[in-house]
């Protein structure tokens, strides 16, 4: 089975798996159809704002209070992951590589399901390591080349 191909199945047969695709070093050629028709962020302007988590892979996520990310133009981040606060640093550069750094996290307990989609997403940004953006406008956050990425659109004002 050739690259492209191997890249399709995991999209189709991977759903279940509650992850993200990445793309951080992958050719564009390698990468999935939705991948494809994205381009990498490559601005802290571009991220800077509220974004809400509607998605971790093909997980939509669920609550009263759905997660919320805030990039500031100095790279910090923050904001809530369900029921717990969290505040961190990132860095990108020019290519759309986008890390997190360390990220320090407020300790509640809140019901489930709300726990776990918390500890998922924490998790997988804790490994995001590149970010592209959609033409609707969605921030698609990329941590594994087999997983599809956390979705987030910004906040309507």
């Amino acid at each position: 089975m050739n690259a492209s191909a191997r890249m399709i199945a995991v999209c189709f047969f991977g759903s279940a798996l509650f992850g993200l695709v990445g793309c951080g070093t992958v050719p564009a050629d390698d990468l999935p159809p939705v991948a494809k028709m994205t381009r990498p962020v490559i601005s802290v302007d571009e991220l800077s704002g509220n974004w809400v988590v509607y998605a971790i892979g093909r997980l939509p996520l669920t609550g009263e209070q759905l997660p919320q990310l805030a990039f500031a133009a100095d790279q910090r981040v923050g904001g809530m992951a369900g029921c717990n606060r969290f505040l961190g640093e990132y860095q990108l550069d020019a290519d759309g590589v986008l890390q997190f750094g360390e990220i320090m996290v407020t300790r509640r307990l809140c019901p489930e399901p709300v726990m776990s989609q918390e500890s998922l997403l924490l998790n997988r940004l804790r490994a995001v390591n590149f970010g592209r953006l959609a033409p609707g406008g969605d921030l698609l956050l990329y941590y594994d080349v087999d997983r599809l990425p956390i979705r987030l659109h910004r906040e309507e004002a």
